[in-house]
């Protein structure tokens, strides 16, 4: 939710949260079916706070607001979208409801005490009823469900330091530390969505703001090593990939982290498929020397986290899988990293090791945070906008192969548990290939929001007496059924 309409009544090209009645009804019947008895769960980045004014705060790049100037920038908001603060305090006051707002890394200013205290009372509901999570987590009562917003993972360019309490004291009091991410993108959104509104729709974190660059002729000067670097890891996403029933027999590839260094600027470009609407930009902004440098920056683990998407990217395409809907199946080749020669072969296809290691690090970094009490087997995220997708996933028990249907992923690939999963965004949003079947010959820049499907995804957990089973389900429209909760949005 950001800066509503202008004195003229139209929407401002920022403004993405432009669904307050189809909200509204969408909480009274999650109340409904509920039984005025929910958990809502707010994860993150509901209000623009990070760009909802047309300057920034302070003259420190590396620092955001302070408190007063991030209240100024939340009235605003609040006064836009007073339906919608109206529809979440009804929801609150209703039966045994309980309203969670987790922070994310683009209302991180709600850890500071005065703004989240002004958006409870802006709700209108009871304080017990209403909660700011100052510790920038939700954990259920049983400590079985843990949700955050996803920003803070490690490979995130939206990870801010000493998260959750990002505050540094400047000289004009204390501020709020900034993310790379938001250094690097947040002038780049303001200034592009007012000529490409779709630009933070795209369900793929960073891959519309790829598309913008890519057509936007001023751009040119826009594109540095470390704005590349950053789109680099921030459009990876796991999520688009089928998961291989025999994906606990393979295992993945060595690759040779010297010989990948060692190519230089050559090894970027290889990185960056030719479709990709940045590559043409990448090619005329940056130089070999940049590029080389930007390489030897990169860490081991960063080049086997690209080694492994390239790889995966790569097995996507030769097969032509048609359950990818995040990039076109049929798509221009992707080379792979070399390989130590004991590990070629299909036996050593298993490609998804960077994200394991890296969710499992992470979750291991939680639970030491959690009270004893607490051991959650269920992580719920959102932040790339994408919510991921059932899929079967093979589990040996007993001796016997059993396929079990599931949505989102473990990190440990024999066991079920922990279970990650991405609910995506509430949220109007479209997948690259999706976009480019909606678009046809029409420019990019033609589309709006409300051209998009009125689908929007939401993680529901239905009370268990035994193990947890997260849903990612939707609120949709058809013109036959009207609004209602589905399991997708039914070709929308």
């Amino acid at each position: 939710m950001g800066r509503g309409r202008d004195a003229s009544a139209a929407w401002h090209a920022t403004e993405d949260f432009r669904w307050a009645v189809e909200f509204q009804e969408f909480l009274v019947v999650v109340d409904r079916d509920g039984k005025s008895a929910i958990d809502l769960v707010f994860n993150g980045d509901v209000f623009e706070l990070a760009a909802a004014s047309d300057r920034a705060c302070g003259p420190d790049p590396e620092l955001g607001c302070r408190e007063g100037e991030a209240i100024e920038q939340l009235e605003r908001i609040l006064a836009a979208h007073r339906t919608e603060l109206e529809a979440i305090g009804a929801f609150a006051k209703a039966g045994s409801n309980r309203v969670a707002f987790v922070p994310g890394d683009a209302d991180a200013a709600l850890l500071l005490p005065a703004v989240a205290q002004r958006l409870v009372r802006a709700i209108g509901a009871p304080p017990d009823r209403v909660e700011v999570l100052a510790k920038g987590f939700w954990v259920s009562r049983d400590g079985r469900l843990y949700a955050e917003h996803g920003h803070q993972l490690p490979w995130s360019g939206y990870r801010v330091e000493a998260w959750p309490t990002p505050f540094v004291t400047a000289k004009d009091g204390r501020r709020l530390r900034r993310s790379t991410g938001e250094r690097l993108t947040t002038d780049l959104f303001r200034s592009l969505e007012t000529k490409y509104p779709l630009v933070d729709n795209v369900a793929v974190l960073g891959a519309g703001l790829k598309r913008a660059l890519g057509l936007d002729g001023s751009a040119a000067s826009v594109l540095t090593p470390d704005l590349l670097r950053h789109l680099l890891f921030s459009t990876i996403n796991w999520q688009q990939f089928r998961m291989e029933l025999d994906d606990g027999d393979v295992e993945p590839p060595a690759w040779v982290v010297s010989d990948a260094r060692a190519q230089g600027g050559a090894f970027l470009l290889s990185t960056v498929p030719d479709d990709d609407p940045i590559r043409p930009l990448l090619v005329a902004s940056l130089t070999a020397p940049d590029l080389d440098r930007t390489v030897q920056a990169l860490r081991d683990e960063e080049i086997v986290m690209l080694c492994d998407y390239r790889a995966a990217v790569r097995r996507a395409r030769r097969r032509f899988e048609p359950l990818v809907t995040q990039f076109a199946p049929r798509g221009p080749a992707v080379t792979e990293c070399p390989r130590t020669p004991d590990t070629r072969g299909g036996l050593f296809d298993y490609f998804w090791r960077s994200r394991d290691n890296g969710y499992l690090a992470y979750i291991d970094e939680v639970t030491t945070r959690l009270s004893p009490n607490a051991s959650p087997t269920v992580f719920l995220l959102g932040h790339t906008h994408l919510a991921d997708r059932a899929q079967d996933r093979a589990n040996m028990i007993s001796g016997g192969l059993l396929t079990i249907p599931m949505q989102g992923f473990s990190p440990t690939r024999k066991s079920l548990t922990p279970v990650v999963i991405n609910g995506g965004a509430w949220q109007r949003t479209v997948t690259p290939v999706q976009l480019d079947r909606r678009l046809g010959d029409r420019p990019f820049s033609s589309l709006l929001p409300e051209d998009l499907a009125p689908c929007y995804s939401f993680l529901l957990i239905p009370p268990y007496a035994d193990a947890p089973t997260p849903q990612v389900r939707y609120w949709r429209h058809t013109r036959t059924e009207g609004w209602g909760i589905a399991a997708d949005c039914g070709g929308l």
